[in-house]
Protein backbone atom coordinates (compact mmCIF):
# COMPACT_ATOMS: atom_id res chain seq x y z
CA UNK A 1 0.00 0.00 0.00
CA UNK A 2 6.88 1.43 1.27
CA UNK A 3 4.35 -0.03 2.10
CA UNK A 4 4.07 2.58 0.44
CA UNK A 5 4.05 5.25 -1.75
CA UNK A 6 4.73 3.53 -0.86
CA UNK A 7 6.97 2.83 1.59
CA UNK A 8 6.76 -0.63 1.82
CA UNK A 9 10.34 -1.38 0.75
CA UNK A 10 15.11 -2.08 1.98
CA UNK A 11 18.21 -1.91 5.70
CA UNK A 12 18.93 -1.07 10.07
CA UNK A 13 21.92 -0.44 13.24
CA UNK A 14 21.42 -3.54 15.68
CA UNK A 15 24.38 -5.51 16.63
CA UNK A 16 26.37 -7.83 15.40
CA UNK A 17 24.87 -10.27 17.34
CA UNK A 18 21.05 -10.84 18.39
CA UNK A 19 20.31 -8.36 20.85
CA UNK A 20 18.96 -9.35 24.67
CA UNK A 21 16.06 -8.52 26.11
CA UNK A 22 14.78 -8.65 29.57
CA UNK A 23 12.29 -11.34 30.31
CA UNK A 24 9.98 -8.16 31.17
CA UNK A 25 9.39 -7.15 28.03
CA UNK A 26 6.01 -5.82 27.27
CA UNK A 27 5.64 -3.98 30.54
CA UNK A 28 5.53 -0.22 30.69
CA UNK A 29 6.37 2.37 27.91
CA UNK A 30 8.19 5.93 28.13
CA UNK A 31 5.41 8.54 29.43
CA UNK A 32 8.18 11.28 29.84
CA UNK A 33 9.87 10.33 26.85
CA UNK A 34 6.76 9.97 24.82
CA UNK A 35 5.20 13.48 26.23
CA UNK A 36 8.49 15.70 26.87
CA UNK A 37 7.59 18.95 29.46
CA UNK A 38 8.46 22.39 27.46
CA UNK A 39 11.62 23.43 27.32
CA UNK A 40 12.53 20.67 24.65
CA UNK A 41 13.14 16.80 24.44
CA UNK A 42 16.84 15.09 24.58
CA UNK A 43 18.04 13.15 21.36
CA UNK A 44 17.20 9.23 21.89
CA UNK A 45 19.52 6.72 21.40
CA UNK A 46 18.63 3.97 19.16
CA UNK A 47 19.23 1.04 21.44
CA UNK A 48 17.88 2.36 24.59
CA UNK A 49 15.22 3.76 22.68
CA UNK A 50 13.88 0.16 21.79
CA UNK A 51 14.45 -1.53 24.56
CA UNK A 52 11.84 0.94 26.48
CA UNK A 53 9.83 1.00 23.53
CA UNK A 54 9.03 -2.72 23.54
CA UNK A 55 7.92 -2.77 27.32
CA UNK A 56 4.42 -1.69 26.72
CA UNK A 57 1.31 -3.29 28.27
CA UNK A 58 -0.25 -5.60 25.86
CA UNK A 59 -3.08 -8.48 26.69
CA UNK A 60 -0.79 -11.63 26.06
CA UNK A 61 -3.18 -13.87 28.13
CA UNK A 62 -3.38 -16.30 25.35
CA UNK A 63 0.25 -16.29 25.02
CA UNK A 64 2.32 -18.29 27.15
CA UNK A 65 5.16 -16.80 29.51
CA UNK A 66 8.58 -15.83 27.26
CA UNK A 67 10.97 -18.54 28.14
CA UNK A 68 14.74 -18.20 27.90
CA UNK A 69 14.52 -20.38 24.51
CA UNK A 70 17.98 -20.55 22.62
CA UNK A 71 17.06 -19.25 19.50
CA UNK A 72 18.89 -19.83 15.91
CA UNK A 73 18.61 -17.55 13.45
CA UNK A 74 20.29 -18.79 10.10
CA UNK A 75 22.09 -16.61 7.78
CA UNK A 76 21.78 -17.78 4.72
CA UNK A 77 25.37 -16.73 2.91
CA UNK A 78 26.32 -16.66 -0.47
CA UNK A 79 27.69 -19.96 -0.69
CA UNK A 80 24.07 -20.99 0.20
CA UNK A 81 25.83 -22.31 3.70
CA UNK A 82 23.94 -21.28 6.44
CA UNK A 83 25.70 -19.92 9.87
CA UNK A 84 23.90 -19.84 12.91
CA UNK A 85 23.86 -17.65 16.42
CA UNK A 86 22.23 -19.25 19.27
CA UNK A 87 21.43 -16.72 22.09
CA UNK A 88 20.12 -17.25 25.77
CA UNK A 89 17.83 -14.74 26.50
CA UNK A 90 18.81 -13.55 29.91
CA UNK A 91 22.38 -13.93 29.13
CA UNK A 92 24.73 -10.76 28.47
CA UNK A 93 25.46 -10.00 24.80
CA UNK A 94 28.16 -11.88 23.78
CA UNK A 95 30.83 -10.54 21.14
CA UNK A 96 29.39 -11.80 17.66
CA UNK A 97 30.88 -14.64 16.03
CA UNK A 98 34.22 -14.19 13.18
CA UNK A 99 32.01 -14.54 10.34
CA UNK A 100 30.09 -11.37 11.25
CA UNK A 101 31.12 -7.75 11.63
CA UNK A 102 31.23 -6.68 15.39
CA UNK A 103 29.20 -4.01 16.28
CA UNK A 104 29.86 -0.45 16.11
CA UNK A 105 29.58 0.92 19.62
CA UNK A 106 27.53 4.15 20.28
CA UNK A 107 28.71 7.00 20.17
CA UNK A 108 27.41 8.31 23.69
CA UNK A 109 26.02 6.47 26.58
CA UNK A 110 22.31 5.42 26.44
CA UNK A 111 19.83 8.38 28.00
CA UNK A 112 18.20 7.37 31.06
CA UNK A 113 15.28 6.66 30.69
CA UNK A 114 12.06 7.73 33.18
CA UNK A 115 9.35 5.31 34.40
CA UNK A 116 6.10 5.91 32.37
CA UNK A 117 2.14 6.06 33.96
CA UNK A 118 -0.49 4.06 31.88
CA UNK A 119 -1.95 4.95 28.71
CA UNK A 120 -3.80 7.87 28.32
CA UNK A 121 -7.75 7.56 27.65
CA UNK A 122 -10.95 9.42 27.93
CA UNK A 123 -13.01 7.63 28.97
CA UNK A 124 -13.91 7.15 32.84
CA UNK A 125 -15.01 3.40 32.17
CA UNK A 126 -12.65 1.56 29.59
CA UNK A 127 -13.89 -1.20 27.60
CA UNK A 128 -11.37 -4.28 27.38
CA UNK A 129 -8.84 -4.26 24.39
CA UNK A 130 -10.89 -6.58 21.55
CA UNK A 131 -8.41 -6.79 19.17
CA UNK A 132 -6.65 -10.46 20.44
CA UNK A 133 -5.12 -12.94 17.89
CA UNK A 134 -6.30 -12.88 14.58
CA UNK A 135 -8.52 -16.00 13.69
CA UNK A 136 -8.25 -17.28 10.18
CA UNK A 137 -10.25 -17.01 7.03
CA UNK A 138 -11.59 -13.98 5.04
CA UNK A 139 -14.31 -13.47 3.00
CA UNK A 140 -15.23 -11.81 -0.62
CA UNK A 141 -18.74 -11.00 -0.57
CA UNK A 142 -19.02 -7.46 0.19
CA UNK A 143 -17.05 -7.25 -3.12
CA UNK A 144 -19.48 -9.42 -4.77
CA UNK A 145 -22.57 -7.16 -3.66
CA UNK A 146 -20.24 -3.93 -5.14
CA UNK A 147 -19.68 -5.20 -8.56
CA UNK A 148 -23.37 -6.15 -8.99
CA UNK A 149 -24.33 -2.74 -7.75
CA UNK A 150 -21.92 -1.14 -9.87
CA UNK A 151 -23.06 -2.98 -13.00
CA UNK A 152 -26.78 -2.81 -12.44
CA UNK A 153 -25.89 1.32 -11.94
CA UNK A 154 -23.92 1.23 -15.12
CA UNK A 155 -27.21 -0.38 -17.31
CA UNK A 156 -29.79 2.24 -16.08
CA UNK A 157 -27.07 4.98 -16.93
CA UNK A 158 -26.96 3.86 -20.53
CA UNK A 159 -30.45 2.74 -20.48
CA UNK A 160 -30.84 6.98 -20.23
CA UNK A 161 -29.66 7.64 -23.50
CA UNK A 162 -32.09 4.86 -25.58
CA UNK A 163 -34.73 7.22 -26.36
CA UNK A 164 -32.45 10.63 -27.11
CA UNK A 165 -30.31 8.45 -29.13
CA UNK A 166 -33.21 6.62 -30.94
CA UNK A 167 -35.19 10.00 -31.63
CA UNK A 168 -32.13 11.19 -33.18
CA UNK A 169 -30.68 8.63 -36.10
CA UNK A 170 -32.93 10.44 -39.03
CA UNK A 171 -30.75 13.60 -38.47
CA UNK A 172 -27.48 14.29 -40.42
CA UNK A 173 -24.77 12.94 -38.16
CA UNK A 174 -27.91 10.86 -36.04
CA UNK A 175 -25.70 7.87 -35.91
CA UNK A 176 -22.31 9.50 -34.79
CA UNK A 177 -24.36 11.88 -32.05
CA UNK A 178 -26.21 8.18 -30.63
CA UNK A 179 -22.45 7.09 -30.59
CA UNK A 180 -21.31 9.92 -28.78
CA UNK A 181 -24.76 9.79 -26.60
CA UNK A 182 -23.55 6.36 -25.43
CA UNK A 183 -19.99 6.85 -25.00
CA UNK A 184 -20.22 9.91 -23.08
CA UNK A 185 -22.45 8.11 -20.11
CA UNK A 186 -20.48 4.96 -20.25
CA UNK A 187 -17.62 7.42 -19.97
CA UNK A 188 -18.94 9.55 -17.21
CA UNK A 189 -20.30 6.51 -15.16
CA UNK A 190 -16.66 4.94 -15.11
CA UNK A 191 -15.26 7.99 -13.79
CA UNK A 192 -17.36 8.61 -11.04
CA UNK A 193 -16.70 4.82 -10.14
CA UNK A 194 -12.83 5.64 -10.40
CA UNK A 195 -13.73 8.50 -7.87
CA UNK A 196 -15.61 5.92 -5.66
CA UNK A 197 -12.22 3.49 -5.53
CA UNK A 198 -10.28 5.69 -4.03
CA UNK A 199 -12.87 7.21 -1.26
CA UNK A 200 -11.92 4.59 0.80
CA UNK A 201 -15.12 2.87 1.71
CA UNK A 202 -14.52 1.23 4.64
CA UNK A 203 -17.00 -1.62 4.59
CA UNK A 204 -15.74 -2.09 1.21
CA UNK A 205 -11.53 -1.60 1.74
CA UNK A 206 -11.84 -3.76 5.00
CA UNK A 207 -12.51 -6.68 2.94
CA UNK A 208 -11.81 -6.12 -0.61
CA UNK A 209 -8.32 -4.40 0.16
CA UNK A 210 -7.15 -0.71 -0.88
CA UNK A 211 -4.85 -1.85 -2.69
CA UNK A 212 -6.77 -4.22 -4.77
CA UNK A 213 -9.36 -1.36 -5.17
CA UNK A 214 -6.11 0.92 -6.57
CA UNK A 215 -5.60 -2.09 -8.98
CA UNK A 216 -9.09 -1.67 -10.55
CA UNK A 217 -8.80 1.99 -10.48
CA UNK A 218 -5.83 1.70 -12.70
CA UNK A 219 -7.31 -1.11 -14.84
CA UNK A 220 -10.46 1.18 -15.36
CA UNK A 221 -8.78 4.42 -15.91
CA UNK A 222 -7.98 3.71 -19.25
CA UNK A 223 -11.35 2.68 -20.70
CA UNK A 224 -13.09 5.65 -18.87
CA UNK A 225 -10.43 8.16 -20.90
CA UNK A 226 -11.30 6.08 -24.10
CA UNK A 227 -14.63 6.50 -23.99
CA UNK A 228 -14.48 10.08 -23.16
CA UNK A 229 -12.11 10.86 -26.39
CA UNK A 230 -14.57 9.44 -28.05
CA UNK A 231 -17.22 11.38 -26.95
CA UNK A 232 -15.46 13.68 -28.20
CA UNK A 233 -14.53 12.59 -31.50
CA UNK A 234 -18.79 11.53 -32.38
CA UNK A 235 -19.90 14.86 -31.48
CA UNK A 236 -17.46 16.59 -33.95
CA UNK A 237 -18.32 14.44 -36.34
CA UNK A 238 -21.97 14.80 -35.98
CA UNK A 239 -21.93 18.30 -35.79
CA UNK A 240 -19.51 18.04 -38.98
CA UNK A 241 -22.07 16.06 -40.45
CA UNK A 242 -24.61 18.22 -40.63
CA UNK A 243 -22.77 21.55 -42.21
CA UNK A 244 -20.79 22.58 -45.01
CA UNK A 245 -17.32 23.07 -42.99
CA UNK A 246 -15.21 20.09 -41.80
CA UNK A 247 -14.48 18.32 -38.40
CA UNK A 248 -11.56 20.89 -37.74
CA UNK A 249 -14.22 23.99 -37.87
CA UNK A 250 -16.89 21.97 -36.43
CA UNK A 251 -14.84 21.47 -33.32
CA UNK A 252 -13.71 24.95 -33.51
CA UNK A 253 -17.92 25.90 -33.33
CA UNK A 254 -18.85 23.27 -30.78
CA UNK A 255 -16.23 24.52 -28.36
CA UNK A 256 -16.26 28.40 -28.71
CA UNK A 257 -20.05 28.93 -29.74
CA UNK A 258 -21.97 26.37 -26.92
CA UNK A 259 -22.51 26.78 -23.56
CA UNK A 260 -20.55 25.09 -21.10
CA UNK A 261 -18.16 23.94 -23.75
CA UNK A 262 -14.52 25.77 -22.87
CA UNK A 263 -14.51 24.18 -19.20
CA UNK A 264 -15.88 20.57 -20.77
CA UNK A 265 -12.87 20.97 -22.95
CA UNK A 266 -10.79 21.78 -20.22
CA UNK A 267 -11.46 19.18 -18.43
CA UNK A 268 -10.75 16.88 -21.46
CA UNK A 269 -7.65 17.86 -21.80
CA UNK A 270 -6.95 17.38 -18.16
CA UNK A 271 -7.68 14.03 -18.63
CA UNK A 272 -5.74 13.52 -21.38
CA UNK A 273 -2.75 15.00 -19.36
CA UNK A 274 -3.64 12.50 -15.99
CA UNK A 275 -3.43 9.57 -18.65
CA UNK A 276 -0.53 10.18 -19.99
CA UNK A 277 1.27 10.92 -16.57
CA UNK A 278 -0.19 7.39 -15.18
CA UNK A 279 1.74 5.25 -17.68
CA UNK A 280 4.12 3.16 -15.74
CA UNK A 281 7.20 4.15 -17.22
CA UNK A 282 6.55 7.71 -16.73
CA UNK A 283 4.83 6.83 -13.81
CA UNK A 284 7.87 5.78 -11.89
CA UNK A 285 10.27 8.61 -12.72
CA UNK A 286 7.61 11.12 -10.81
CA UNK A 287 8.12 11.86 -6.94
CA UNK A 288 5.11 10.70 -4.86
CA UNK A 289 3.96 14.07 -3.98
CA UNK A 290 3.95 15.49 -7.88
CA UNK A 291 1.95 12.25 -8.85
CA UNK A 292 -0.43 12.85 -6.10
CA UNK A 293 -0.97 16.30 -6.51
CA UNK A 294 -1.61 15.76 -10.33
CA UNK A 295 -4.23 13.37 -9.55
CA UNK A 296 -6.16 15.87 -7.60
CA UNK A 297 -6.77 18.09 -10.81
CA UNK A 298 -8.59 15.03 -12.08
CA UNK A 299 -11.45 15.34 -9.45
CA UNK A 300 -11.28 19.34 -10.92
CA UNK A 301 -11.66 17.65 -14.32
CA UNK A 302 -15.06 15.32 -12.73
CA UNK A 303 -16.88 18.38 -12.23
CA UNK A 304 -16.16 20.47 -15.20
CA UNK A 305 -17.45 18.58 -17.16
CA UNK A 306 -20.88 18.26 -15.03
CA UNK A 307 -22.38 21.37 -16.55
CA UNK A 308 -22.35 20.23 -20.05
CA UNK A 309 -23.44 17.31 -19.40
CA UNK A 310 -26.88 18.70 -17.96
CA UNK A 311 -27.06 21.74 -19.85
CA UNK A 312 -26.79 19.96 -23.31
CA UNK A 313 -27.61 16.32 -22.67
CA UNK A 314 -30.97 15.26 -24.81
CA UNK A 315 -31.61 12.91 -22.26
CA UNK A 316 -30.92 15.30 -18.93
CA UNK A 317 -32.65 18.18 -21.16
CA UNK A 318 -36.30 16.29 -21.68
CA UNK A 319 -36.35 14.25 -18.60
CA UNK A 320 -36.05 15.37 -15.16
CA UNK A 321 -36.11 12.38 -13.83
CA UNK A 322 -33.30 11.38 -15.39
CA UNK A 323 -32.03 14.64 -14.47
CA UNK A 324 -32.00 14.13 -11.14
CA UNK A 325 -30.77 10.86 -10.93
CA UNK A 326 -27.48 11.92 -12.71
CA UNK A 327 -26.78 15.32 -10.32
CA UNK A 328 -27.15 12.67 -7.50
CA UNK A 329 -24.92 9.89 -8.57
CA UNK A 330 -22.64 13.26 -8.39
CA UNK A 331 -23.62 13.97 -5.23
CA UNK A 332 -23.53 10.79 -3.74
CA UNK A 333 -19.80 10.54 -5.02
CA UNK A 334 -19.06 13.94 -3.55
CA UNK A 335 -20.86 13.32 -0.18
CA UNK A 336 -18.66 9.72 0.33
CA UNK A 337 -15.34 11.57 -0.88
CA UNK A 338 -15.87 14.22 1.59
CA UNK A 339 -16.95 11.65 4.19
CA UNK A 340 -14.35 9.20 4.17
CA UNK A 341 -11.14 11.27 2.93
CA UNK A 342 -11.70 14.49 4.97
CA UNK A 343 -14.88 14.35 7.89
CA UNK A 344 -13.56 10.62 9.06
CA UNK A 345 -9.55 11.26 9.36
CA UNK A 346 -10.47 14.53 11.13
CA UNK A 347 -12.92 12.69 13.38
CA UNK A 348 -10.66 9.99 13.67
CA UNK A 349 -7.34 12.08 14.10
CA UNK A 350 -9.48 14.82 16.70
CA UNK A 351 -10.79 11.81 18.82
CA UNK A 352 -7.45 10.42 19.46
CA UNK A 353 -5.19 13.32 19.81
CA UNK A 354 -2.35 12.04 18.03
CA UNK A 355 0.84 13.11 18.21
CA UNK A 356 4.66 11.99 17.63
CA UNK A 357 5.72 10.51 20.27
CA UNK A 358 9.47 9.06 19.74
CA UNK A 359 11.72 9.31 15.79
CA UNK A 360 13.99 6.83 16.56
CA UNK A 361 16.66 5.70 13.90
CA UNK A 362 16.76 2.46 12.61
CA UNK A 363 19.55 2.81 10.53
CA UNK A 364 21.25 5.81 8.26
CA UNK A 365 18.39 5.37 5.96
CA UNK A 366 15.48 3.94 7.83
CA UNK A 367 13.69 5.62 10.99
CA UNK A 368 10.63 4.33 13.01
CA UNK A 369 7.89 6.86 14.37
CA UNK A 370 6.28 6.27 17.17
CA UNK A 371 2.70 7.80 17.69
CA UNK A 372 0.88 8.35 20.61
CA UNK A 373 -3.01 9.61 21.75
CA UNK A 374 -5.56 8.76 23.70
CA UNK A 375 -7.83 5.10 23.46
CA UNK A 376 -5.84 3.71 21.17
CA UNK A 377 -7.06 0.69 22.53
CA UNK A 378 -9.99 1.75 20.63
CA UNK A 379 -8.67 1.72 17.16
CA UNK A 380 -9.96 -1.31 15.43
CA UNK A 381 -6.47 -2.02 13.36
CA UNK A 382 -4.32 -5.05 12.82
CA UNK A 383 -0.80 -5.90 12.01
CA UNK A 384 -0.22 -5.73 8.69
CA UNK A 385 -2.72 -3.06 7.37
CA UNK A 386 -1.82 0.94 7.06
CA UNK A 387 -2.88 4.14 7.58
CA UNK A 388 -2.32 7.44 5.38
CA UNK A 389 0.10 9.61 8.13
CA UNK A 390 -0.41 13.39 7.48
CA UNK A 391 1.82 14.79 9.74
CA UNK A 392 0.99 18.44 10.28
CA UNK A 393 4.03 20.63 9.82
CA UNK A 394 4.72 23.93 8.20
CA UNK A 395 6.12 21.83 4.95
CA UNK A 396 4.04 18.28 5.13
CA UNK A 397 0.66 19.01 6.70
CA UNK A 398 -0.49 18.92 3.12
CA UNK A 399 0.96 15.63 2.02
CA UNK A 400 -1.11 12.08 3.34
CA UNK A 401 1.85 9.57 2.70
CA UNK A 402 0.60 5.92 3.14
CA UNK A 403 3.25 3.86 5.89
CA UNK A 404 2.40 0.38 7.08
CA UNK A 405 2.30 -0.45 10.98
CA UNK A 406 5.57 -2.13 12.08
CA UNK A 407 4.10 -3.37 15.13
CA UNK A 408 0.62 -4.09 15.53
CA UNK A 409 -1.41 -1.82 17.71
CA UNK A 410 -1.66 -1.57 21.41
CA UNK A 411 -2.79 0.60 23.72
CA UNK A 412 0.27 3.03 24.07
CA UNK A 413 1.53 3.78 20.85
CA UNK A 414 1.19 3.09 16.82
CA UNK A 415 4.63 2.63 14.96
CA UNK A 416 5.62 3.03 11.38
CA UNK A 417 9.06 2.39 10.20
CA UNK A 418 9.98 4.34 6.81
CA UNK A 419 13.26 4.11 4.59
CA UNK A 420 14.53 6.68 3.09
CA UNK A 421 13.13 7.27 -0.81
CA UNK A 422 14.16 10.72 -1.41
CA UNK A 423 10.83 13.11 -1.03
CA UNK A 424 8.64 13.14 2.11
CA UNK A 425 10.70 9.74 3.99
CA UNK A 426 13.92 11.77 3.69
CA UNK A 427 13.12 14.23 6.23
CA UNK A 428 11.03 11.50 8.40
CA UNK A 429 13.67 11.48 11.23
CA UNK A 430 13.65 15.61 11.41
CA UNK A 431 10.14 15.47 12.66
CA UNK A 432 9.88 16.23 16.53
CA UNK A 433 8.08 14.52 19.30
CA UNK A 434 5.06 16.79 19.83
CA UNK A 435 4.00 17.15 16.48
CA UNK A 436 0.18 16.38 15.80
CA UNK A 437 -0.51 13.67 13.33
CA UNK A 438 -4.06 13.12 10.72
CA UNK A 439 -4.41 9.02 10.11
CA UNK A 440 -6.64 8.10 7.62
CA UNK A 441 -7.30 4.43 7.73
CA UNK A 442 -6.79 1.47 9.23
CA UNK A 443 -6.51 0.24 5.12
CA UNK A 444 -5.56 -2.84 4.00
CA UNK A 445 -6.40 -6.81 4.62
CA UNK A 446 -2.61 -7.85 4.42
CA UNK A 447 -3.72 -9.36 7.84
CA UNK A 448 -3.04 -12.88 10.15
CA UNK A 449 -6.76 -12.91 9.80
CA UNK A 450 -6.83 -13.91 6.30
CA UNK A 451 -4.59 -17.19 6.55
CA UNK A 452 -6.26 -20.13 6.17
CA UNK A 453 -3.81 -22.86 7.86
CA UNK A 454 -1.63 -22.82 10.92
CA UNK A 455 1.64 -22.68 8.91
CA UNK A 456 2.99 -19.31 7.51
CA UNK A 457 5.64 -18.72 5.44
CA UNK A 458 6.67 -14.96 5.16
CA UNK A 459 8.74 -13.23 2.91
CA UNK A 460 10.13 -9.52 3.13
CA UNK A 461 12.81 -7.65 0.89
CA UNK A 462 14.05 -4.71 3.02
CA UNK A 463 11.73 -1.92 5.11
CA UNK A 464 8.69 -4.89 3.56
CA UNK A 465 9.53 -6.58 6.89
CA UNK A 466 7.77 -4.14 8.63
CA UNK A 467 3.76 -5.55 7.64
CA UNK A 468 5.49 -8.85 7.99
CA UNK A 469 6.86 -8.03 12.07
CA UNK A 470 3.23 -6.42 12.49
CA UNK A 471 1.56 -9.39 11.40
CA UNK A 472 3.50 -11.96 13.67
CA UNK A 473 2.46 -10.07 16.29
CA UNK A 474 -1.36 -11.45 15.77
CA UNK A 475 -0.42 -15.18 15.36
CA UNK A 476 -1.00 -17.59 17.85
CA UNK A 477 2.33 -18.98 18.91
CA UNK A 478 1.86 -22.61 18.13
CA UNK A 479 1.79 -21.02 15.07
CA UNK A 480 4.36 -22.62 12.65
CA UNK A 481 6.25 -19.57 11.14
CA UNK A 482 9.08 -19.12 8.57
CA UNK A 483 10.52 -15.41 8.11
CA UNK A 484 12.64 -15.34 4.90
CA UNK A 485 14.51 -12.09 4.57
CA UNK A 486 16.15 -10.64 1.40
CA UNK A 487 18.67 -8.16 2.65
CA UNK A 488 21.54 -6.45 1.52
CA UNK A 489 23.50 -6.63 4.80
CA UNK A 490 22.35 -8.63 8.05
CA UNK A 491 23.83 -6.40 10.60
CA UNK A 492 21.93 -3.45 8.65
CA UNK A 493 18.50 -5.40 8.48
CA UNK A 494 15.45 -3.29 9.59
CA UNK A 495 14.38 -4.45 12.80
CA UNK A 496 16.32 -7.38 12.72
CA UNK A 497 16.79 -7.38 16.72
CA UNK A 498 13.11 -7.51 16.99
CA UNK A 499 12.53 -10.15 14.84
CA UNK A 500 15.55 -12.56 16.29
CA UNK A 501 13.58 -12.04 19.65
CA UNK A 502 10.48 -12.78 18.33
CA UNK A 503 11.81 -16.13 16.58
CA UNK A 504 13.34 -16.78 19.62
CA UNK A 505 10.53 -16.47 22.22
CA UNK A 506 8.59 -18.80 19.55
CA UNK A 507 11.12 -21.12 18.56
CA UNK A 508 10.08 -19.52 14.97
CA UNK A 509 12.48 -19.54 11.91
CA UNK A 510 13.73 -16.83 9.99
CA UNK A 511 16.80 -16.94 7.01
CA UNK A 512 18.37 -13.66 6.17
CA UNK A 513 19.45 -13.98 2.31
CA UNK A 514 21.84 -11.61 2.24
CA UNK A 515 23.72 -9.76 -0.88
CA UNK A 516 22.27 -9.28 -4.34
CA UNK A 517 19.30 -11.12 -5.90
CA UNK A 518 21.19 -13.36 -8.05
CA UNK A 519 22.72 -15.04 -5.10
CA UNK A 520 19.31 -16.00 -4.08
CA UNK A 521 16.74 -16.42 -6.71
CA UNK A 522 13.26 -16.90 -5.90
CA UNK A 523 13.22 -20.93 -7.78
CA UNK A 524 10.88 -23.59 -5.88
CA UNK A 525 14.04 -25.33 -5.55
CA UNK A 526 15.81 -23.05 -3.97
CA UNK A 527 12.07 -21.78 -1.54
CA UNK A 528 11.80 -25.91 -0.74
CA UNK A 529 15.35 -25.65 0.49
CA UNK A 530 14.35 -23.35 2.65
CA UNK A 531 10.75 -24.13 3.75
CA UNK A 532 9.73 -26.98 3.50
CA UNK A 533 6.46 -27.01 3.83
CA UNK A 534 5.68 -23.88 1.78
CA UNK A 535 3.13 -25.56 -0.43
CA UNK A 536 1.01 -26.28 2.94
CA UNK A 537 1.34 -23.09 3.89
CA UNK A 538 -0.49 -19.68 3.52
CA UNK A 539 2.28 -17.57 1.93
CA UNK A 540 2.61 -13.88 2.94
CA UNK A 541 4.85 -11.60 0.86
CA UNK A 542 6.33 -7.68 0.86
CA UNK A 543 8.77 -6.19 -1.31
CA UNK A 544 9.07 -4.58 -4.23
CA UNK A 545 7.23 -5.35 -7.56
CA UNK A 546 9.85 -7.90 -9.07
CA UNK A 547 10.60 -9.56 -5.47
CA UNK A 548 6.49 -10.32 -4.87
CA UNK A 549 6.45 -11.54 -9.09
CA UNK A 550 9.03 -13.92 -8.06
CA UNK A 551 7.88 -15.47 -5.37
CA UNK A 552 4.06 -15.53 -6.41
CA UNK A 553 5.51 -17.30 -9.42
CA UNK A 554 7.75 -20.12 -7.05
CA UNK A 555 4.56 -20.04 -4.98
CA UNK A 556 2.10 -21.15 -7.67
CA UNK A 557 4.79 -23.80 -8.69
CA UNK A 558 4.88 -25.18 -5.29
CA UNK A 559 1.60 -25.89 -5.44
CA UNK A 560 -0.16 -22.86 -3.21
CA UNK A 561 -3.46 -21.87 -4.30
CA UNK A 562 -4.13 -18.37 -4.49
CA UNK A 563 -6.13 -18.01 -2.17
CA UNK A 564 -3.43 -18.85 0.55
CA UNK A 565 -1.01 -16.20 -0.94
CA UNK A 566 -1.43 -12.66 0.49
CA UNK A 567 0.24 -9.42 -0.63
CA UNK A 568 -0.10 -6.01 -1.28
CA UNK A 569 0.99 -3.34 -3.77
CA UNK A 570 3.45 -0.96 -2.75
CA UNK A 571 4.12 1.36 -5.48
CA UNK A 572 1.85 3.98 -5.87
Amino acid sequence: MDTTQGQRQASDTPSGAAQTFAPESYSNYLEDVFYPQAGGSATIDSPAMRQALLEVPVDHSSVPALLPVPMSAPVWTPDEAVSTTSVDLFAPVVEPAPSVAPATPPSKPPVALPTAPAPRGRHSVRPPMQRGLASRGGSTRRGDVAITIAGIGLGISLGLGVSSAVAGLNFPGGYFLAASIFSALAGTYLCLALLLLISRLPWLEREVGHDRMIMLHRKVAPYSLLLIGLHAVFSTLGHAAGSVSGAPAAFWSLVTQTEWMVPATVALVLMISLGVMSYRKIRSKMKYETWWVAHLYFYIAVALAFGHQIALGPMFVTNTLQRYFWIGLYVFVAVMIFVNRFWNPYMFSRRHDLRIAAVVPESADVTSVYISGEDLDLIKARGGQFFQWRFMTRHYWWQAHPYSLSASPNPSWLRVTVKNLGDQSASINQLRPGTRVWAEGPYGIFTAAQRSTERITAFAAGVGITPIRAVLDDLPPTTDVTVIYKVSETNSAPLKAEMDHIAAAYGWKIYYLEGPRELHPMTPDYLYSLAPGMGRSDVYICGNDSFTDSVIKAAQAMGVPDRRIHHEAFSF
